[in-house]
């Protein structure tokens, strides 16, 4: 008798454990294909307009502006989403000019007028990994489909 009590109280304690390490763990927003695809597309138009870095910044003040524009929408729509706090944060890790990425990139642009193509490179590898950062997070969400065969309240 005395061990069916302990069985169950050893079930009932593994139970209560797991609830309780589900519930602490972070909760990852549902994928969404438009924020993946934004990702990507910005990467691509972000490491092109790096490498035109090495003529005046001047020519290239539209493509920067439209790029910054578009850039801010994305973190917005990142901070936007449910339990979607790390890809925005990356976002803006990305775009701030007081960091050594894509914000702080067209800071120096602009400042120096032209930037050599070692410092283009730099920037480029880190830019590249900030950029491949925010979409390994995107990619590795669930999808809704995978959300609704998960859940015991939709089945």
């Amino acid at each position: 008798m005395i061990r069916l009590a302990t069985y169950r109280q050893l079930i009932l304690w593994s139970l209560l454990m797991t609830a309780f390490l589900i519930s602490c763990m972070p909760q990852m927003s549902v994928f969404n294909e438009a924020a993946y695809r934004q990702a990507v597309e910005l990467k691509v138009a972000s490491l092109n307009l790096l490498d035109k870095a090495s003529t005046p910044y001047a020519e290239n003040r539209e493509q920067v502006e439209t790029l910054k524009l578009e850039l801010l929408k994305a973190w917005e729509y990142a901070k936007g989403r449910p339990d979607n706090e790390t890809s925005a944060e990356q976002w803006e890790i990305l775009i701030d000019p007081e960091r050594n990425r894509l914000g702080n990139f067209f800071v120096r642009w602009e400042e120096r007028e032209r930037l050599s193509p070692a410092i283009v490179r730099e920037y480029r590898l880190i830019i590249s990994d900030t950029f491949d950062m925010i979409i390994s997070l995107e990619s590795g969400k669930l999808k809704p489909e995978e959300v609704i065969q998960q859940s015991p309240v939709i089945q």
